[in-house]
């Protein structure tokens, strides 16, 4: 038994002694290898602070590429857009790429009637409706792409026959709502639509709840909301399909005060679009 005990003791020893040697080990070859671990440690902290870096930057690599019109695009049928004279965050907005060369922002549609338009000044201020169907884009972001560059204005229409018509301003400017987003100015007009709308030049905008014509309340006696002017030659913002006399989407040099048009659409364009 004595025996036993003295051959475990000297197991125990020798397993203690082979443990230190391996720590001893270890010890060694981190000592032997601290200048290349400082390096090592060296990289990834530069690796660190590029990433910070990068970081840093990063609202100025989002914000930068956002185009401010549909004009910087060529096939997108929606888009971000960052007018800084509006906002420094972006806000999407629907494009035509088709007609008259492409390059519009839609700022009105009417095609189905699915869009109560006859509503009150906030909702006109902000915009409302669905980019994809009846929409209309707000005054406020109206009012800070016309004045951020020159516009041009293009109106497109269609009766319930397929007749379909078209009027383009060559300056379409919208003022701020401290000055009751007036129509500062359309500029010249053509097409085969005829002009209805420079009659409501230097008018301010009217509502329901915000009467800034100059007769009777022409937004409550024609069902909508526009820059009225005793009252009005074109009511796009009208009643959807009611011919009623100028209470429907009118354009009185197409169709006349009595014809609620199937379609209606306006849209712009930065004017140097057109000349490149």
């Amino acid at each position: 038994m004595l025996c036993l005990g003295i051959l475990l003791c000297l197991l125990a020893l020798s397993s203690s002694i082979g443990q230190d040697q391996e720590d001893v080990c270890n010890l060694l070859y981190i000592c032997d290898n601290v200048s290349e671990l400082k390096s090592e440690i060296t990289a990834v902290r530069e690796e660190q602070q590029h990433q910070t870096e990068i970081l840093e930057g990063l609202p100025w690599c989002v914000t930068k590429p956002y185009p401010l019109s549909c004009a910087e695009v060529s096939k997108t049928t929606k888009l971000h857009i960052r007018v800084p004279e509006y906002s420094e965050d972006p806000f999407e907005v629907a494009c035509d790429q088709r007609s008259h060369g492409g390059g519009w922002t839609i700022i009105l549609r009417r095609n189905d009637g699915s869009q109560d338009f006859y509503l009150e000044w906030e909702d006109y201020k902000h915009g409302f409706g669905q980019l994809g169907n009846e929409f209309f884009l707000g005054l406020d972001k109206i009012h800070a792409i016309t004045t951020a560059e020159t516009q041009e204005l293009l109106v497109l229409l269609e009766d319930y026959e397929g007749d379909q018509r078209y009027e383009m301003y060559d300056d379409f400017k919208v003022g701020s709502e401290s000055n009751n987003y007036i129509l500062e100015s359309v500029g010249s007009a053509s097409g085969d639509a005829g002009d209805s709308l420079t009659a409501h030049q230097g008018m301010m905008f009217t509502t329901k709840d915000r009467k800034n014509d100059g007769d009777e309340d022409c937004a409550a006696r024609f069902t909508g909301a526009w820059w009225y002017r005793n009252c009005h030659v074109s009511n796009l913002c009208g009643k959807y399909g009611d011919n009623t006399h100028g209470k429907g989407v009118t354009w009185n040099s197409f169709r006349g005060h009595d014809y609620s048009l199937k379609r209606a659409v306006m849209m712009i364009r930065p004017r140097t679009s057109a000349l490149n």
